[in-house]
């Protein structure tokens, strides 16, 4: 769901006035951090291939309207278990996505994508292809699975 990053954890705290952070790389407590995520989303097209992308912070917020920190408040008020209603909403959009592909246009099996741009305007997306099918799938397992 929302993913602070490697090495480094909130506590459900996070969400009470008095919040505290633990670095487990430092092993150190934080009152204050900076709420950022990424989305890692499986994207399809006509093809039926697929390929993982990675969405940042800013990226991850311009898509879907809302801030980490709005998103971990929204999943804090939904079942925990499910994905927040901000991120099914993802499912089935017709979406550009400008990715950056290495020198050797090599990608690890199992790595996804850096996305660069993500276009959701119609107008455009019909300029492209004229039949843009961009599926992004719902691949959420719960920490029970």
């Amino acid at each position: 769901m929302v993913i602070q990053g490697v090495g480094f954890e909130g506590n459900v705290q996070h969400l009470q006035h008095n919040p505290i952070y633990n670095c487990k790389t430092c092993n150190k407590d934080f009152e204050h951090a900076i709420h950022c995520y990424y989305l890692v989303v499986r994207v399809s097209d006509d093809s039926k291939g697929e390929a993982k992308f990675l969405l940042f912070n800013n990226i991850a917020e311009r898509l879907i309207r809302r801030s980490a920190f709005e998103l971990v408040q929204e999943a804090a008020q939904e079942n925990p278990h499910f994905l927040p209603q901000s991120l099914t909403d993802l499912i089935g959009r017709k979406l550009i996505f400008k990715i950056t592909i290495g020198t050797y246009g090599e990608q690890e099996h199992n790595s996804a994508y850096v996305v660069d741009l993500v276009i959701d305007d119609a107008y455009i997306i019909q300029h492209f292809d004229p039949h843009p099918h961009f599926v992004i799938f719902n691949d959420y397992e719960s920490e029970e699975d």
